[in-house]
């Protein structure tokens, strides 16, 4: 019954109350059906491409979704469900939701553009390149944490006896693990990815080249789908070195930065979504029918473990808030927004439906989550397997192998079914989800480096010529105005950087093919990977959650109160968008400060006890620092900004008396 009602409550509150409070955002905001977006303005066939809803709805969640939603629930689950469960709900709704329209709905409406270019917008140069800084920093992040998770997807193994897999089976392959029998179960998700990646194209194609109804893309998509996994279990791949598959994953996302979005981008989680619609489908059904069969009380997750809390994350605030991640709320979310998003929809009210209803749609997955690990994992097992040094063990946790045994004891409990089959679902719904969102990543990536490029040799030649459509025709017809106007003024830094100048600087001779190569996409796409390695390098899954959940949450932060200040200057509500941004700013620096003092203490242990590699906990540190130095100047910068824009407001009407005397004595 705890199960039922935790399900009917979260979906009742999710769907409810998104129904009427996205339609109330909706004319706070001044929702427009009949503009024009910039994927029909600007469509070049290669970014700005205007999309079927359904279309860019299965592209956005599941480049929003990746492993966030269902590793960051798994790993706050040490805090209690309750927590856990009210954070995802109502965070969902009234900040992460919030968060993802208002991202979606001003990169809309300025062209198709980024949360950097935005800001520039409203504070100047410097605050685009402070934040253009922050954003690169926290998506290599998000790249390294993705690629580490996908990896250790494909290259899972269970031990047999978890998995109740009888002595010699010849379904999956088994390797010897710490003497004993061990299953690899990522060899056939291996395999399903590497068919729907190459079917992509062919999907792709069908919807936007022969303008082929989604129905019957869906179709194909479905027995794509259907055929991978198939194929995965008689023909599974997979490689026993992690190294091995973040160099082919990296290969791909190479290839998927650069290439036009419908190729691999779009197409590939189109198809994807199928599997990740049916897997939580399926979800949802099993824990229906096995609610009446989960773990006995006092063997399974506690409602409230504020203590095991407290010794793996921290104290329950920021602790708690920072590892639930995407679930409740995430930066990353703008980012596609802003990146991809916002160069597909065809129309405002498909904005509203994606941006808002895919976080809630997330937001279900993390209850899913939540509900499937109560119902079925004993706590002992829990801690074991995703927080082993809770319980005396010297090794790293695993949250992916902690899902999929979930999944696998539910599916046992409400159908009967080997533990193996459900725990092979859990690693597909996961690895879709992830991979998804990897290669949505590297070419936003890539979109940020090209905006510092630009940004920095804006006044060379080469920068100066266009580069597409959307460069050649501006950027973007905003509602932004101009100084004396509405709202807040323009910096007077803008004007010299929102268009090439007029007699652009001539490059030399060394400079110009430079010059010439970073302007190039594949070259940026190249560098957005480099990055992602060398971060991902660095420690495992757990070592980079905590830093990547904190940059992640300070960016929604943050974009929330640049979405408060761009709706002031449309002399509109912003309340919704400004009381967020405040909890979400004060819980994220609180966490950088307490990870940049345990990141310090590893770096001073490492020193003295003369430890050779000191690379992990100097990149952490170095990248805590860098994030804190950031986030101080872009909020300096807002505090000065609006205290100019309050000088310009009490001097309007000393100015207006004057311009009225000067007319008057004409």
């Amino acid at each position: 019954m705890t199960i039922i009602l935790m399900l009917l409550v979260s979906l009742a509150v999710l769907l409810g109350g998104g129904y009427f409070y996205s339609r109330y955002l909706a004319r706070c905001v001044g929702e427009d059906d009949r503009r024009v977006t910039p994927a029909v303005r600007l469509a070049d066939g290669r970014d700005y491409v205007p999309s079927p809803t359904w279309v860019v709805f299965a592209h956005h969640f599941a480049a929003i979704a990746g492993a966030g939603p269902i590793v960051g629930p798994v790993l706050a689950l040490v805090y209690g469900w309750g927590p856990a469960l009210l954070w995802v709900v109502l965070g969902g709704l009234f900040l992460g939701g919030v968060h993802d329209y208002l991202a979606t709905h001003m990169a809309t409406r300025e062209g198709g553009v980024s949360v950097a270019t935005i800001m520039r917008r409203l504070f100047g140069q410097k605050a685009f390149v402070a934040l253009t800084l922050f954003l690169i920093v926290m998506l290599v992040l998000v790249c390294a944490v993705f690629l580490n998770l996908s990896a250790n997807a494909l290259t899972s193994k269970l031990p047999a006896k978890e998995l109740e897999m009888p002595p010699g089976q010849t379904l999956f392959r088994t390797v010897s693990q710490d003497g004993q029998e061990s299953v690899v179960i990522g060899g056939v998700a291996s395999m399903s990815v590497v068919i729907i990646t190459a079917f992509a194209p062919l999907v792709g194609w069908m919807y936007i080249k022969k303008k082929v109804s989604v129905v019957w893309c869906s179709v194909l998509s479905v027995a794509v789908c259907a055929v991978s996994i198939v194929a995965g279990v008689y023909f599974p791949l997979s490689f026993s070195n992690i190294l091995t598959w973040q160099l082919l994953l990296l290969a791909y996302v190479l290839v998927a930065a650069g290439v036009p979005v419908w190729l691999f981008l779009q197409s590939r989680d189109f198809i994807n979504c199928h599997i990740l619609y049916a897997g939580m489908l399926a979800l949802l059904v099993t824990l229906l029918v096995a609610s009446g069969k989960a773990v006995p009380a006092g063997q399974g997750i506690a409602p409230w473990q504020l203590d095991e809390g407290a010794r793996a994350s921290g104290f329950l605030w920021p602790g708690m808030f920072i590892t639930v991640a995407c679930g409740a709320i995430s930066g990353f979310h703008s980012l596609c927004a802003g990146g991809t998003t916002c160069k597909q929809v065809s129309s405002e009210k498909a904005v509203r439906r994606i941006g808002y209803y895919a976080m809630l749609l997330e937001s279900l997955v993390a209850v899913v989550v939540i509900a499937v690990l109560v119902l079925a994992l004993r706590k002992t097992n829990y801690l074991e397997i995703v927080h082993p040094k809770l319980a005396g063990l010297a090794r790293d946790g695993n949250p992916i192998l902690g899902f999929a045994l979930a999944v696998g004891q539910a599916g046992k409990l409400a159908w009967g079914a080997p533990v193996a089959v459900g725990a092979l679902g859990g690693m597909l719904l996961l690895e879709g989800f992830v991979i998804t969102t990897l290669d949505a990543a590297v070419r936003l990536t890539r979109y940020l480096i090209e905006e510092v490029w630009r940004a920095a040799f804006a006044r060379y030649d080469v920068f100066a010529q266009p580069v597409g459509r959307a460069q050649a025709e501006g950027y973007g017809q905003g509602e932004l105005t101009s100084v004396g106007g509405e709202g807040i003024p323009l910096s007077p830094q803008i004007d010299d950087h929102s268009a090439p100048p007029e007699h652009p600087v001539q490059a030399g001779p060394i400079l110009a093919p430079l010059l010439r190569l970073m302007r190039h996409y594949w070259f940026n796409s190249g560098l957005a990977v480099l990055l992602t390695l060398l971060m991902a390098c660095t420690g495992g899954v757990n070592v980079l959650w905590r830093i990547f959940a904190t940059a992640n949450q300070l960016l929604a932060g943050m974009v929330l109160a640049l979405a408060g200040v761009w709706l002031l200057r449309q002399r509109r509500k912003s309340w919704f968008a400004f009381a967020p941004a405040v909890f979400m700013l004060v819980t994220t620096a609180t966490s950088l400060a307490l990870l940049l003092r345990g990141y310090l203490a590893d770096l001073w242990a490492a020193w003295q006890t003369g430890a050779e590699n000191l690379w992990p906990s100097l990149t952490l540190t170095v990248a805590d620092l860098v994030l804190m130095a950031l986030t101080a100047y872009l909020l300096v910068e807002g505090v000065m900004t609006a205290l100019r824009w309050r000088r310009e407001k009490r001097l309007e009407p000393q100015r207006a008396q004057r311009e009225e005397s000067q007319t008057t004595s004409l």
